[in-house]
């Protein structure tokens, strides 16, 4: 069904939030856009080596070789958390790949433990590599983009980082440098705290600890050493990225907001600005109704419109 109208793009440049209301209430039925069967996302499934899957839920726009974005979710977070964000970028004319992450799969994965662990490394050069020659497959005239999310952010710039002319530009989106000297004191002991619970435990009990989910120990070990050094390095052997963070030298539109106690504005800039070859767009948004880390994705008249002018 063709929804691409002229009108609808015009909105999203001059009137968001009509766009907004109309996608989320309906033209005429008040049924949600979901329920009117406008909107038809569709799945692929890809496997890993070691045997678990995860799935790509692909909002395509009508022209294939629109722009496609794909989203890498925050820590803990489950892929459906960004649908009205995905269905936003499709509004807009755009093609919007939302992947899971490892160890949160609505099906096919394995929760982290004892026994199963990961880091950033197999998360960039496994199943975001994975993710990204899935989508080349299904769009191969289309420039694509990495849009993360905190965690999805850090893992997006790392991957942009050591698979250089791979993708066409990132945004970055409350993503930060987790560095304790951009939040105060408090925080590097309690950074420090989680990584240990994980390796303790052998995962990280998020949910009981009130702070992300289910994680595996060596995500944490990954995201308390940048906590405790502010810089980043992962694998192993254990390899240290700043150096190709700095030669990244696509565009980048990196995005705090207003009220986000959890990647405030220092912090974002913090994780650009080891972007050093790169075009980087820094924009603070402070989004008509109040605001966290999570409730802008629910929100997203407030993020498209600056995305489409980054395009334009």
């Amino acid at each position: 069904m063709e929804i691409w109208s002229d009108s609808l793009l015009i909105g999203w440049v001059f009137d968001p939030l009509r766009v907004m209301c109309s996608s989320l209430i309906g033209r005429s039925s008040g049924r949600s856009l979901w329920d009117s069967g406008v909107v038809t996302p569709d799945s692929v499934v890809l496997d890993r080596a070691e045997g678990t899957s995860f799935q790509l839920t692909v909002h395509a726009a009508a022209d294939a070789a629109a722009p496609v974005f794909l989203l890498q979710p925050a820590m803990g977070t489950k892929a459906g958390y960004y649908g009205r964000l995905a269905t936003a970028l499709q509004l807009a004319g755009l093609t919007a790949v939302v992947s899971e992450l490892r160890g949160h799969e609505a099906s096919g994965g394995r929760h982290a433990s004892r026994g199963y662990d990961f880091g950033y490394d197999e998360m960039v050069n496994e199943d975001l590599a994975q993710a990204v020659a899935a989508v080349r497959d299904r769009f191969p005239d289309a420039a694509l983009h990495l849009l993360g999310h905190s965690l999805g952010g850090q893992l997006c710039s790392l991957y942009a980082a050591q698979h250089p002319g791979e993708v066409d530009g990132l945004v970055l989106i409350a993503s930060a440098a987790v560095h304790w000297r951009h939040y105060g004191w408090p925080f590097l002991p309690l950074s420090q705290f989680f990584g240990f619970t994980a390796k303790a435990v052998g995962h990280f009990p998020g949910k009981r600890v009130g702070f992300a989910g289910r994680e595996a120990r060596t995500v944490m070990a990954d995201w308390a050493r940048v906590a405790r050094t502010g810089r980043f390095a992962t694998g192993s052997p254990r390899v240290d990225r700043e150096d190709e963070l700095a030669k990244v030298d696509v565009p980048v539109l990196a995005i705090s907001l207003t009220g986000d106690t959890f990647a405030p504005r220092r912090a974002v800039d913090a994780l650009a600005d080891k972007l050093t070859g790169a075009e980087v767009t820094r924009l603070h948004l402070t989004p008509d109704e109040p605001t966290d880390h999570f409730k802008w994705a629910r929100r997203p008249q407030t993020v498209v419109p600056a995305i489409v002018d980054w395009l334009g």
